[in-house]
């Protein structure tokens, strides 16, 4: 027999799509296609939309990547109104589905219409709001699957319905609010819920007027795995008596008496059928196939005719899983081409990847990953976790959307083709983190450098206006060139040559220094999920290292360091500094005049303020003396006269200017004043990332490497106050 291992997870899906129970006496749902009974339309509001699931979860029924296409064409919603009447299906597709849901900037309201079993019931709970009539059915139960193959892929199997069952638990208690242990009973029994059981569970909000519900065998229960469906739904008596309904913690739990099915003891076995097909069924103590659960293997002869088409349409499908979006037309025209095989569909498929490429000069070793699907994948979970902390806008058709940090690591691995069966949750995000081949590391690096760079630009700072920028292609000391001692023109006699002018040896000596601070990301943070670890301490460093460069410019005011000529900045050899004085039209003046009478030998420079730099103290006096229509701090002329130093500059108040002196500085494109020099002109700081040493996890570094100085005395000028 073919080796073949098949995850069902939840219920598989293995026949045609069949029409879902309707609830006649409240939804009677339109099949759009002729196919299914599925539907996203535009609802009568603007923004809103009705969804109708009334189908199975999967690839038989409704897919996640339909579900997310559809969605994602009506635009911008506000509202969905879903409707559930499912059996259930693909753990992977229903939870990919909910995700979408839960993650949707919409309100969702959901409304179980007849039954929301299994994976199904994980959608659910996607919603905001969960109404459930008296008498709809809700069932939650255990993943389960069908595997053949030798026991280490049995026991693969096994592992991977264990970890099914807890992504699932997490869902149920999250809404719910009960205790893992409370749910996990609930889970192993196949709990079946009316609508007014759900909402004392927690699994609804609110119940309505019960409906009559029709008796339907279009959704095959048995086949699904389910024991306990009750009779209301089947049309007959179930094979076991359906199962007592889980209580909330804390309530009692109402007796049943088990009905014994008339084979006697009930079991799950492999067996043949009359047909010849070998199949998973539920048989009696004699041997009696009760229900068929799965055909795992057909009979050499009458074969169901369909089966091979359904095989081709898989395998075409699986060809192009991860490029359904960039080459659905392809696609398409494959699945609906039933000629056209599963190699030729992959060869058209390679031949539409490689088209508009050319070969390389050399041969070059490749990782084996494609570069595109890389790229995408890179593309969406950095989105998927900016979108979690606000940097940027939700993508509802992201299929990254929604997942943990841990699952993200977890992902990393399976990405590169890194078996995780066996690993501890510490082990997995370790490996995430050290694996050479695995992207976690840098995903990480990229959010946390989006949101440290956040952080930098809404620093609030304003050196920036009054200041220059520099650039130092190294940490070597260097000499600023005076280019503002550039000497008068000279006259020129007919017939006469030009004299070489010469340029002042006057500099000033700049270096850069590096400024930075280390941050970690423990697995801890990681299996916490805790975002702040990585965004909003990266985006405090962001504020911080701006904050930074601003100290330093503003320091040089207060500090009032030595020049090149042994000098301080401000001193009465320089023409800089004026008498002590309060902020008023005459103190204003006396300062302008001293720059305007700055000279570079002979020539006068006649240099105009363009800022005034004040202590935020101060501010309120500064505006007023620079806008004032009339003179300030002249009570003897009643404040009638002109105030002619108005708006002669802007007023910048900072809270790092110390004690009573303010400055007037010139325009920094025209004169030299103070400028910040910038590592090869780089504005805004590095981040860094290495693998810890010292904690489990990652370490980051955010670095700036600037230097700030003052190029010349002219252009800046100031009074000590008063």
């Amino acid at each position: 027999m073919k080796k073949r291992l098949m995850t069902l997870a939840i219920v598989g899906a293995l026949a045609a799509p069949l029409p879902g129970i309707m609830a006649s006496a409240s939804v009677t749902p339109i099949k759009p296609d002729g196919k299914s009974w599925y539907s996203i339309k535009a609802a009568a509001s603007p923004g809103a939309a009705e969804v109708y699931v009334y189908d199975e979860i999967g690839y038989w029924g409704i897919t996640a990547s339909d579900f997310a296409r559809d969605l994602k064409a009506l635009g911008d919603l506000n509202a969905i109104d879903l409707h559930i009447n499912s059996p259930g299906g693909s753990v992977f597709d229903g939870t990919a589905i909910y995700n979408l849901l839960k993650n949707h900037k919409a309100s969702v309201t959901v409304h179980i219409d007849g039954l929301a079993a299994s994976m199904a019931s994980i959608i659910a709970m996607a919603g905001d709001r969960i109404i459930m009539p008296e008498n709809a059915l809700m069932m939650i139960h255990n993943p389960w699957g069908g595997a053949v193959g030798d026991a280490d892929e049995l026991r693969k199997q096994a592992e991977v319905l264990d970890k099914v069952k807890a992504s699932l638990l997490t869902v149920y208690t999250g809404r719910t609010g009960l205790s893992t242990e409370d749910v996990t009973a609930i889970m192993d029994q196949e709990t079946w819920y009316t609508g007014t059981e759900a909402v004392a569970a927690g699994f609804a909000d609110e119940t309505s007027a019960a409906v009559d519900l029709a008796a339907s065998a279009n959704f095959d229960l048995a086949r699904m795995g389910f024991a306990h469906a009750p009779a209301q739904i089947t049309g007959q008596r179930s094979v076991q008596t359906p199962a007592t309904p889980a209580q909330p913690r804390g309530t009692a739990a109402p007796s049943a008496t088990p009905e014994t099915p008339k084979g006697g003891i009930t079991m799950r076995k492999k067996v043949r059928d009359a047909q010849g097909n070998l199949v998973l069924a539920e048989v009696d103590e004699q041997g009696n196939i009760l229900n068929i659960i799965e055909i795992i293997e057909p009979a050499a002869k009458g074969d169901d005719p369909l089966q091979p088409e359904r095989d081709r349409r898989a395998g075409i499908r699986a060809a192009f899983k991860g490029f359904e979006d960039q080459h659905r037309a392809i696609l398409d025209t494959c699945l609906d081409d039933f000629k056209c095989s599963v190699e030729q569909a992959q060869a058209k498929l390679l031949a539409a990847l490689g088209s508009g490429t050319e070969p390389t000069a050399k041969p070059h070793v490749s990782s084996g990953r494609d570069a595109t699907v890389v790229a995408k994948y890179r593309e969406d979970v950095t989105n998927a976790l900016a979108a979690r902390v606000g940097l940027v806008k939700a993508d509802a058709s992201n299929p990254m959307a929604g997942y943990t940090l841990y699952e993200l690591a977890r992902n990393a691995l399976q990405m590169n083709g890194i078996n995780a069966y066996g690993m501890g949750k510490l082990e997995i995000v370790g490996a995430a983190f050290t694996h050479s081949t695995s992207d976690f590391g840098n995903l990480l690096s990229a959010v946390a450098n989006k949101a440290m760079l956040k952080g930098y630009d809404e620093a609030a700072e304003t050196f920036e206006r009054w200041t220059s920028v520099g650039e130092l292609p190294d940490f070597k000391a260097t000499t600023r060139v005076d280019l503002g001692a550039f000497p008068d023109l000279q006259k020129v006699d007919e017939g006469a040559e030009y004299k070489e002018g010469t340029i002042n040896d006057r500099g000033e000596t700049v270096q850069l220094a590096t400024y930075g601070s280390l941050f970690s990301i423990t697995r801890q943070a990681i299996i916490n999920d805790d975002l702040g670890a990585f965004t909003r301490i990266p985006q405090k460093m962001g504020r911080a290292a701006r904050r930074t460069i601003g100290n330093l410019v503003y320091a040089i005011l207060n500090s009032n360091p030595n020049m090149a000529d042994g000098k301080t900045l401000f001193h009465a050899d320089h023409n800089n500094l004026g008498s002590a004085a309060a902020i008023s039209t005459a103190s204003v003046d006396a300062l302008r005049a001293l720059m305007r009478k700055q000279k570079l030998g002979d020539a006068h420079l006649n240099i105009t303020p363009a800022y005034m730099l004040v202590p935020v103290e101060k501010e309120g006096l500064a505006i007023q003396t620079i806008q004032s229509e009339f003179e300030v701090g002249a009570a003897a002329k009643a404040n009638t006269a002109p105030n002619y130093v108005r708006n002669i500059a802007e007023v910048i108040a900072d809270p790092r200017l110390t004690g009573t002196a303010w400055h007037l500085a010139a325009n920094p494109e025209m004169f030299d004043t103070i400028e910040v020099q910038y590592l090869d002109g780089i504005q805004t700081p590095t981040l860094e990332q290495q693998n810890g040493w010292n904690i489990d996890g990652v370490e980051f570094k955010v670095r700036m490497d600037a230097g700030v100085k003052a190029l010349d005395y002219r252009g800046l000028a100031k009074n000590p106050g008063a």
